[in-house]
């Protein structure tokens, strides 16, 4: 079920005029997704889709769509760096958004007035530039089993992509090759799921070289890839999730904003759970202070 989809698919000319920002929203399927000036979904791996999901493309301008097999809601974010010129951008999934005004983490379904309630409008979003660099989802690591990104990677996927990147940093930047070693060998807390929104100079630097590695490691892994599951088969939408930790500790100089992450949750069980314990924890927080302040 589609709420509202109200974006046209003209590809590059389908930006609004003037608009200064856009948080691009990557749809492979019919979804439920919120009707914005700011929340732009995008059609990812159109080139290999048979399907017409009515909304803007990453098959046009300069794009990489047909790759999108292997490199997931990437091909979106290669398109945004190629093809849009507004001050901030962003990038998001059908079922994961930004939490600019509340901390809530779930929802079970997009109702209408979502960009309003998730703070997903310029009047929220632009006040955050003028402070910081770039937004990311709050770092995520486990507390009771902590693991480092390298293995926890090693435990999920091949963890030879994972070194053949490092060879590559390097290769291509060798003032790089520690920080990057060090972070992924001791850091236990990453920046995950491929979300960002940041000033536009800062999206493309980052992309420029993201894609410099992972273009480089396409060629020397990609026959092997080929053989994989269909699982393992999307190893440079993973890797650039570890890879995102590493360029923020690359850049210091780079404010960063962490936000919560809002997912959309369809089973019901997992849904109510949520909302009591959350409802429950603020209660909790209410008469915790009414406590404190009647002592």
């Amino acid at each position: 079920m589609t709420v509202c989809i109200s974006h046209k698919k003209d590809g590059v000319k389908a930006k609004t005029k003037g608009a200064r920002m856009k948080i691009y929203i990557c749809c492979h399927k019919r979804y439920q997704t919120p009707a914005s000036d700011v929340l732009q979904p995008i059609h990812v791996g159109k080139a290999a889709s048979n399907t017409d999901l009515d909304m803007l493309c990453d098959n046009t301008g300069d794009n990489i769509s047909i790759k999108n097999r292997h490199y997931c809601e990437l091909t979106a974010a290669y398109w945004i760096w190629k093809n849009v010129k507004e001050d901030i951008v962003g990038l998001c999934h059908y079922c994961r958004y930004f939490n600019f005004k509340n901390d809530h983490t779930k929802i079970n379904k997009i109702k209408p007035n979502f960009p309003q309630w998730s703070g997903s409008t310029e009047e929220i979003i632009s006040p955050l530039f003028k402070e910081y660099d770039i937004v990311l989802p709050t770092k995520a690591g486990s507390k009771k089993h902590p693991k480092t990104i390298y293995d926890s990677y090693k435990q999920e996927h091949i963890i030879s992509d994972l070194d053949v990147c490092l060879d590559i940093i390097k290769e291509k930047y060798p003032a790089q090759y520690q920080t990057a070693s060090k972070v992924l060998h001791n850091e236990t807390w990453g920046y995950y799921a491929n979300m960002l929104v940041a000033k536009k100079e800062v999206f493309d630097n980052y992309a420029k070289w993201l894609f410099d590695i992972l273009f480089e490691l396409e060629k020397r892994i990609q026959k092997d890839v080929e053989t994989r599951n269909t699982y393992q088969q999307r190893v440079y939408g993973f890797l650039s999730e570890r890879l995102m930790t590493v360029y923020i500790a690359l850049h210091p100089e780079l404010k960063v904003k962490e936000l919560p992450v809002i997912f959309v949750e369809e089973n019901k069980k997992i849904w109510h759970k949520y909302i009591f314990r959350y409802w429950k924890t603020k209660t909790f927080a209410i008469l915790g202070i009414k406590r404190r302040k009647n002592g």
